[in-house]
């Protein structure tokens, strides 16, 4: 067998024995995928990146801004998941687990910066983000991305306290009970921020709606019915 040949069967083999990893990692639930990785299949990591990457983002993302940032504390985050993978114990859901991972490492940045510079906390923007899953003419898709800019817009005004129980729970579709165990609260102060985080919100675009411009009947409607009215008017006697 030619040397180009050996290579080829030995791509073919490393490939095979990747995929396999990857498709027993994706039928395992995250516990299972956790218990492989201590045991020495830490490719298998990466299914877990995969599957809560979204879910990291978005709790980030109710602290920070820029993308940038977002994603250099995903990256610290998921580096002391890894290193301390061994503390993971079942006893919650490992997106649980994670999320706390995330907002430690979010906080630490925060308090890092405050000694650099002032910051108002309260004022940090997050972005919510909607999964587009229906298929939409260029018309419709330009109504869906001005409507959830709106939404983001409304939702980076909330603090980021109000901010990432909303996100969990309106976005992530995390249970009351994940989000308590999430971020250290009783379940009914997670239910009352969430219940403040929703009425901010409706607040929010009321105010920046201009709500005497709703259900206008001008330009090219007033101009149609008008037209319409006077050729059915034609020819009519006025008594």
């Amino acid at each position: 067998m030619h040397l180009i040949d050996r290579i080829n069967v030995k791509t073919d083999i490393v490939r095979s024995i990747q995929n396999n990893y990857t498709q027993t990692g994706k039928s395992l639930p995250d516990y299972l995928v956790v218990q492989k990785v201590l045991e020495g299949q830490t490719e298998l990591f990466e299914i877990l990146m995969r599957r809560h990457n979204e879910l990291l983002f978005r709790t980030i993302r109710s602290y920070y801004s820029e993308d940038s940032d977002v994603e250099d504390i995903m990256q610290d985050a998921y580096i002391k998941a890894y290193e301390k993978l061994y503390q993971f114990k079942n006893k919650s859901a490992f997106s649980t687990w994670l999320v706390r991972i995330g907002i430690n490492e979010a906080l630490q940045r925060k308090r890092k910066q405050k000694y650099r510079r002032t910051t108002d906390i309260t004022q940090e923007s997050g972005i919510l983000q909607i999964a587009d899953t229906s298929i939409m003419n260029p018309e419709n898709n330009t109504i869906y991305k001005e409507s959830t800019a709106f939404i983001e817009k409304a939702v980076d005004t909330l603090p980021p306290k109000y901010k990432i129980i909303f996100l969990l729970r309106e976005v992530e579709g995390m249970e009351i009970s994940e989000i308590s165990a999430s971020l250290d609260l009783t379940i009914s102060n997670v239910k009352v921020r969430l219940f403040r985080a929703r009425n901010m919100i409706k607040d929010n675009i009321f105010k920046t709606t201009n709500t005497t411009n709703i259900f206008e009947f001008g330009n090219h409607k007033c101009d149609r019915l008008v037209e319409v009215v006077l050729k059915r008017i034609q020819g009519k006697k006025l008594d």
